[in-house]
């Protein structure tokens, strides 16, 4: 962790967590997908969520989505229940999100995409829509604008017209990216954002998230396997398996913890 990142953990940490997860278990069946989970996100840091394939990483993203139902314990967001909240208000409350299989609208542009992503932020209705009253056109134009800036932030401005689903793999998501911010969000879940990029992609990744939340001042829980990324980006690091928390610290604490060497990392000789 940089300096810059040092001093943002330790700025958060004598405030109320932005997330709090308390004692998360999800069961499918017989089979315990998470098993009291808990852990802290301070706002303004950066979270990475590491474990092997099916620790329950994703499954607890979609717990903090509200695709999924706890079967107890609870998610507090600026310290208020989310278990509450439908699926379809999440993104009103201030929690966005990308997919590890991407969500976009293959035949529609990027900046039709990200206009999508605006969608919470939009007063509109059926009948003033019906009727195209004065101030839906000027909103329309407004969240146009907005699109325009998230797509120029992003460097996607040559793409801005071409259909999503031509678009290299790269692009597209950095285009989904771009419609997770576009609801301003204050945290942002990002679902193994890495995945299917190449080296180079990836380095670029790393620069466009630390900008993010500097930038725009948007705290981000990270699910990933590229290690690399996770520890050059990540303030914290919370390490699962088999549902439960097995690590939590700095990236440097949990590269060095036992049980996430041996779960994740390798064993060391």
């Amino acid at each position: 962790m940089n300096q810059a990142s040092a001093n943002a953990a330790e700025a958060s940490s004598s405030a109320q967590p932005l997330l709090q997860v308390k004692d998360v278990a999800v069961h499918f069946g017989g089979i315990v997908a998470l098993d009291g989970v808990s852990f802290d996100v301070p706002e303004g840091a950066i979270l990475g969520l590491i474990g092997p394939n099916g620790a329950g990483k994703t499954t607890l993203f979609n717990c903090l989505s509200r695709l999924y139902i706890p079967n107890s314990g609870d998610i507090l967001f600026r310290g208020e229940t989310i278990l509450n909240t439908a699926p379809h208000k999440i993104a009103d409350i201030g929690i966005g999100r990308t997919f590890q299989n991407l969500a976009l609208f293959s035949t529609m542009s990027v900046l039709d995409n990200v206009m999508i992503g605006c969608h919470s932020r939009s007063k509109s209705d059926f009948v003033s829509n019906a009727f195209r009253l004065p101030w839906v056109s000027r909103e329309e134009k407004w969240l146009q604008e907005v699109a325009w800036e998230l797509i120029e932030y992003l460097d996607l401005g040559e793409f801005a017209y071409d259909p999503v689903g031509g678009l290299p793999f790269g692009i597209q998501k950095r285009v989904e990216l771009a419609r997770a911010i576009a609801s301003e969000p204050t945290l942002l879940l990002l679902d193994e954002p890495a995945g299917g990029l190449n080296h180079d992609e990836v380095d670029g990744l790393a620069n466009t998230i630390r900008q993010i939340g500097h930038d725009r001042n948007i705290t981000v829980l990270l699910v990933e396997h590229h290690m690399s990324l996770v520890m050059a980006v990540s303030d914290l690091v919370v390490a699962i398996d088999f549902g439960r928390k097995i690590g939590e610290g700095t990236p440097a604490e949990v590269q060095q913890n036992p049980e996430v060497i041996r779960a994740y990392l390798g064993t060391s000789d």
